[in-house]
């Protein structure tokens, strides 16, 4: 019962983050449709591409944290008795 509890909590908590990233997003596009265009410089990396590579990097992390804690976790005797 309590893990089925645990899932609709963070269904809900997942459901309120993508709605407060979408109002968020839409308030970005309102004020940058009432600035003037930016020159942006050639030589610099385009903004997407320093999220995307920096979410990229964040994933490896996870995997590698999420790889180190299964083996934390598999190396701990589980109902054996002393």
């Amino acid at each position: 019962m309590a893990v089925i509890e645990l899932d609709e909590i963070q269904a809900k908590v997942l459901e309120t983050v993508r709605t407060t990233q979408d109002s968020v997003v839409d308030t970005v596009k309102g004020v940058a449709e009432m600035l003037p265009s930016l020159p942006y410089p050639e030589q610099l990396p385009k903004p997407a591409e320093v999220v995307d590579s920096a979410l990229d990097f964040a994933g490896k992390v996870f995997e590698a944290q999420k790889s180190f804690a299964q083996k934390v976790v598999a190396a701990i005797p589980v109902g054996q008795s002393a």
